[in-house]
């Protein structure tokens, strides 16, 4: 018969905390000590199961102190879809967006920063991904948690959020999305990120022992429960390009919509280049998040948009079947980068192909700054 040494060891603490109320109680009445031992007790408390991380404070103004300020000249109006790019830290951004898009938004698509050790990768001049620091786990776990919070306060009661990652922060960023979401809510999928089909001018990195051929999407639901799937549009998996796309239900392994490699092919038909200085992500798959876990009146949150990916997907398929949808996408100014990508890819699309929309460009500015 198994026993539960933690659950011993707690009863334990907390026969020791009753022994020192006691004593208090008997020699000092001290409320101050008792109110020690009372946060002491509720901490022994809640803690049951799940991540224990350190918690790292990050300097973000109150959100009734940040507004969001227009840059007109870079709006683009062709009597479409009414769509917003806010350059900005994203912290910032979700807290001014829960104001007026509290239980809105149906879908949110985000490929945050994976942790990896990659020097080059930052967020807001934050380095998350030094291995030399001890604490490179809980940084990042503080990190998505405050984010994810607000995530789902936005979402409506049948919205998803999609989040992109790799093996180094897998297991931490599904326990957390557990804690979150509740772990009825969560499901993960596979995507193999590479495909000898799409890959044409892929570039291999160096090989340890185990070449990785995949990455995951971790699937949170405001209430699985209440959430019903559309069909995605695909072509069977592994056949040919001149295959026809058919309907099918989502699988848990995500074949045919694309790789990393096809992603950099789509920033060159745009930008000329594949040598930017960004991980995209296929426009196909964020498409297909969108089409299975939203209607065509749906609001599409990206608060790491990066290259612009999941705009030019909503458009995509707005051209498509003839939706409505709107996205609103979040990224910094690192490297110029909100500018020079993100805005620049969805200047150019929406004229290029043709989409009628919309976009009005925000910068998050404080009050006490203007």
């Amino acid at each position: 018969m198994s026993s539960n040494i933690s659950k011993k060891k707690k009863k334990n603490l907390l026969k020791k905390i009753l022994i020192l109320k006691d004593f208090i109680n008997k020699n000092t009445k001290d409320p101050t000590l008792i109110e020690y031992l009372l946060e002491i007790e509720k901490e022994i408390n809640e803690k049951r199961y799940g991540l224990l991380f350190e918690e790292h404070i990050e300097e973000i103004i109150s959100a009734n102190n940040i507004i969001l300020s227009e840059v007109k000249e870079l709006s683009i109006d062709v009597g479409g879809n009414e769509n917003i790019l806010i350059e900005g830290e994203n912290l910032a951004a979700l807290k001014v967006l829960e104001q007026e898009y509290r239980g809105k938004i149906d879908v949110i698509c985000i490929d945050p920063p994976y942790n990896t050790g990659n020097k080059t990768l930052k967020y807001n001049d934050y380095d998350y991904i030094d291995f030399d620091d001890e604490y490179s786990h809980s940084k990042w776990l503080s990190f998505m948690e405050k984010r994810l919070n607000i995530a789902k306060e936005l979402l409506v009661s049948n919205g998803v959020i999609f989040v992109n990652i790799d093996e180094t922060q897998i297991g931490c960023l599904i326990l957390l999305c557990e804690e979150i979401f509740g772990e009825q809510n969560v499901d993960v999928l596979i995507w193999p990120k590479t495909d000898p089909k799409y890959d044409k001018n892929r570039v291999e990195k160096p090989i340890f022992n185990v070449k990785m051929a995949h990455e995951y999407v971790v699937m949170c639901y405001k209430n699985k429960t209440n959430t019903h799937f559309n069909k995605m549009i695909r072509r069977p998996n592994h056949s040919d390009f001149k295959t026809p796309e058919q309907p099918f239900y989502m699988e848990s392994i995500l074949n045919e919509i694309g790789t990393t490699s096809s992603a950099k092919d789509e920033l060159h038909e745009t930008f000329g280049s594949r040598d930017i200085y960004v991980t995209p992500k296929p426009r196909k798959m964020i498409k297909e998040f969108v089409r299975v876990a939203a209607g065509p009146n749906a609001i599409i949150l990206d608060f790491f948009a990066g290259s612009g990916t999941t705009g030019h997907a909503v458009m995509d398929l707005n051209k498509e079947d003839g939706g409505k949808r709107k996205f609103i996408l979040v990224t910094n100014n690192e490297n110029n980068i909100c500018i020079d990508i993100t805005y620049e890819r969805l200047k150019r699309v929406i004229y290029k192909d043709n989409y009628t929309e919309n976009l009005k460009y925000f910068k998050i500015e404080s009050i006490q700054g203007l």
